[in-house]
Protein backbone atom coordinates (compact mmCIF):
# COMPACT_ATOMS: atom_id res chain seq x y z
CA UNK A 1 0.00 0.00 0.00
CA UNK A 2 1.42 3.53 -0.92
CA UNK A 3 2.26 6.01 1.99
CA UNK A 4 -0.28 8.31 0.49
CA UNK A 5 -2.75 6.07 0.63
CA UNK A 6 -1.98 4.52 4.41
CA UNK A 7 -1.91 7.81 5.34
CA UNK A 8 -5.33 9.07 3.89
CA UNK A 9 -6.62 6.15 5.54
CA UNK A 10 -5.38 6.75 8.46
CA UNK A 11 -7.22 10.47 8.40
CA UNK A 12 -10.29 8.54 7.22
CA UNK A 13 -9.91 6.56 10.42
CA UNK A 14 -9.39 9.19 13.14
CA UNK A 15 -12.07 11.51 11.30
CA UNK A 16 -14.73 8.46 12.42
CA UNK A 17 -13.46 8.23 15.47
CA UNK A 18 -14.16 11.81 16.10
CA UNK A 19 -17.47 11.47 15.23
CA UNK A 20 -18.01 8.01 16.97
CA UNK A 21 -16.86 9.64 20.27
CA UNK A 22 -19.42 11.92 20.00
CA UNK A 23 -22.29 10.08 18.99
CA UNK A 24 -21.02 8.03 22.13
CA UNK A 25 -21.23 11.37 24.01
CA UNK A 26 -24.63 12.28 22.57
CA UNK A 27 -25.96 9.21 24.50
CA UNK A 28 -24.48 9.83 28.13
CA UNK A 29 -25.96 12.35 30.93
CA UNK A 30 -24.94 15.65 31.09
CA UNK A 31 -23.15 14.99 33.92
CA UNK A 32 -20.76 12.54 32.06
CA UNK A 33 -20.65 15.01 28.76
CA UNK A 34 -19.01 18.19 30.90
CA UNK A 35 -16.76 15.47 33.03
CA UNK A 36 -15.63 14.58 29.60
CA UNK A 37 -14.96 18.28 28.64
CA UNK A 38 -13.16 18.87 31.50
CA UNK A 39 -10.55 16.03 31.12
CA UNK A 40 -10.45 17.40 27.86
CA UNK A 41 -9.83 20.40 28.59
CA UNK A 42 -6.74 19.33 31.03
CA UNK A 43 -5.46 17.54 28.28
CA UNK A 44 -5.27 19.99 25.99
CA UNK A 45 -3.24 22.39 28.17
CA UNK A 46 -1.38 19.35 28.79
CA UNK A 47 -0.49 19.29 24.62
CA UNK A 48 -0.27 23.13 24.56
CA UNK A 49 2.01 23.69 27.29
CA UNK A 50 4.33 21.19 25.57
CA UNK A 51 5.02 22.63 22.49
CA UNK A 52 5.18 25.94 24.29
CA UNK A 53 8.30 24.21 25.90
CA UNK A 54 9.49 21.69 23.27
CA UNK A 55 9.50 23.64 20.07
CA UNK A 56 12.76 25.87 18.90
CA UNK A 57 12.50 29.29 17.78
CA UNK A 58 10.90 30.06 14.52
CA UNK A 59 7.62 27.97 15.53
CA UNK A 60 4.77 29.75 17.06
CA UNK A 61 6.05 29.32 20.32
CA UNK A 62 3.92 31.94 21.96
CA UNK A 63 0.67 31.24 20.34
CA UNK A 64 0.94 27.93 21.73
CA UNK A 65 1.38 29.63 25.29
CA UNK A 66 -1.69 31.79 24.42
CA UNK A 67 -3.97 28.50 23.97
CA UNK A 68 -2.41 27.02 26.76
CA UNK A 69 -4.10 30.26 29.06
CA UNK A 70 -6.94 29.58 27.34
CA UNK A 71 -7.40 26.03 27.69
CA UNK A 72 -7.10 26.81 31.46
CA UNK A 73 -9.63 29.06 31.17
CA UNK A 74 -11.86 27.04 29.76
CA UNK A 75 -11.07 23.89 32.11
CA UNK A 76 -12.28 26.54 34.93
CA UNK A 77 -15.26 27.50 33.07
CA UNK A 78 -16.53 24.01 32.03
CA UNK A 79 -15.87 22.73 35.95
CA UNK A 80 -17.72 25.87 37.58
CA UNK A 81 -20.69 25.03 35.18
CA UNK A 82 -20.40 21.64 36.88
CA UNK A 83 -20.18 22.88 40.32
CA UNK A 84 -23.65 24.99 39.48
CA UNK A 85 -25.41 21.97 37.82
CA UNK A 86 -24.28 19.68 40.09
CA UNK A 87 -23.66 21.07 43.17
CA UNK A 88 -21.54 19.14 45.98
CA UNK A 89 -20.72 16.25 43.81
CA UNK A 90 -17.83 15.33 42.46
CA UNK A 91 -16.91 14.57 38.79
CA UNK A 92 -17.37 11.66 37.42
CA UNK A 93 -14.46 9.41 35.40
CA UNK A 94 -15.73 8.86 31.93
CA UNK A 95 -13.67 6.62 30.06
CA UNK A 96 -13.51 7.54 26.65
CA UNK A 97 -11.00 8.08 23.94
CA UNK A 98 -8.68 10.91 24.50
CA UNK A 99 -6.35 12.26 21.94
CA UNK A 100 -4.14 14.32 23.50
CA UNK A 101 -3.56 11.18 26.04
CA UNK A 102 -2.82 9.21 23.10
CA UNK A 103 -0.42 12.06 22.50
CA UNK A 104 1.50 11.01 26.18
CA UNK A 105 1.00 7.83 25.69
CA UNK A 106 3.30 7.64 23.11
CA UNK A 107 5.80 10.11 24.22
CA UNK A 108 6.46 12.49 21.19
CA UNK A 109 10.06 14.19 21.10
CA UNK A 110 9.84 17.13 18.39
CA UNK A 111 12.79 16.25 16.36
CA UNK A 112 11.28 16.68 13.05
CA UNK A 113 8.91 18.19 11.27
CA UNK A 114 7.36 14.83 10.49
CA UNK A 115 6.75 14.62 14.61
CA UNK A 116 5.88 18.02 14.80
CA UNK A 117 2.81 17.43 12.04
CA UNK A 118 1.92 14.27 14.16
CA UNK A 119 1.63 16.67 17.43
CA UNK A 120 -0.70 18.92 14.96
CA UNK A 121 -2.78 16.25 13.87
CA UNK A 122 -3.54 15.03 17.17
CA UNK A 123 -4.26 18.77 18.23
CA UNK A 124 -6.46 19.10 15.35
CA UNK A 125 -8.63 16.00 16.18
CA UNK A 126 -8.86 17.03 19.92
CA UNK A 127 -10.18 20.67 19.15
CA UNK A 128 -13.09 19.34 16.11
CA UNK A 129 -13.89 16.87 18.86
CA UNK A 130 -13.80 19.72 21.45
CA UNK A 131 -16.18 22.11 19.28
CA UNK A 132 -18.67 19.55 18.00
CA UNK A 133 -18.99 18.73 21.65
CA UNK A 134 -19.26 22.18 22.85
CA UNK A 135 -21.96 22.94 19.61
CA UNK A 136 -24.15 19.58 21.50
CA UNK A 137 -24.01 21.20 24.52
CA UNK A 138 -25.05 24.07 23.75
CA UNK A 139 -27.74 22.46 22.25
CA UNK A 140 -28.49 20.60 25.21
CA UNK A 141 -28.53 23.09 27.79
CA UNK A 142 -31.40 25.37 28.70
CA UNK A 143 -30.18 28.43 30.10
CA UNK A 144 -29.05 31.05 28.15
CA UNK A 145 -25.90 32.24 29.59
CA UNK A 146 -24.64 28.82 29.98
CA UNK A 147 -25.79 28.57 26.05
CA UNK A 148 -23.46 31.30 25.24
CA UNK A 149 -20.74 29.90 27.36
CA UNK A 150 -20.84 26.45 25.20
CA UNK A 151 -21.11 28.79 21.99
CA UNK A 152 -17.94 30.85 22.85
CA UNK A 153 -16.04 27.89 23.90
CA UNK A 154 -16.62 25.88 20.55
CA UNK A 155 -15.78 29.06 18.71
CA UNK A 156 -12.67 29.44 20.27
CA UNK A 157 -11.74 25.39 19.58
CA UNK A 158 -12.48 26.37 16.32
CA UNK A 159 -9.88 29.14 16.33
CA UNK A 160 -7.73 26.73 17.50
CA UNK A 161 -8.21 24.08 14.99
CA UNK A 162 -7.78 26.73 12.01
CA UNK A 163 -4.38 27.88 13.59
CA UNK A 164 -3.26 24.23 13.92
CA UNK A 165 -4.16 23.09 10.39
CA UNK A 166 -2.36 26.30 9.13
CA UNK A 167 0.42 25.15 10.87
CA UNK A 168 -0.10 21.62 9.43
CA UNK A 169 -0.62 22.44 6.02
CA UNK A 170 2.45 24.81 6.04
CA UNK A 171 5.28 22.31 7.44
CA UNK A 172 3.64 19.44 5.54
CA UNK A 173 4.32 21.36 2.36
CA UNK A 174 8.30 21.53 3.96
CA UNK A 175 8.04 17.76 3.86
CA UNK A 176 6.19 17.08 0.83
CA UNK A 177 8.97 19.31 -0.99
CA UNK A 178 12.15 17.72 1.00
CA UNK A 179 10.60 14.21 0.14
CA UNK A 180 10.58 15.33 -3.54
CA UNK A 181 13.90 16.91 -3.40
CA UNK A 182 15.41 13.34 -1.84
CA UNK A 183 13.61 11.75 -4.32
CA UNK A 184 15.53 13.93 -7.14
CA UNK A 185 18.80 13.14 -5.68
CA UNK A 186 18.45 9.81 -5.93
CA UNK A 187 17.17 9.42 -9.00
CA UNK A 188 20.54 11.32 -9.96
CA UNK A 189 22.47 9.09 -8.23
CA UNK A 190 21.09 5.95 -9.87
CA UNK A 191 21.18 8.01 -13.11
CA UNK A 192 25.19 8.75 -12.94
Amino acid sequence: MSRALELFMEKASVREEVREAVRELAERPLKEILAYMIRGEVDSTGLYKFLHEKLPDGYPKERFKKFLEMERGHDLEVSRLFRTLFPGEGVPDVRLKSWARVFWERDYRLRTVGDYLKVLEIGMDAEQLSEMVYKMLAELLENPEHKKLMESLAEDEREHYEFLRAEYDFYSKIERQKALKELINKIKKEDG
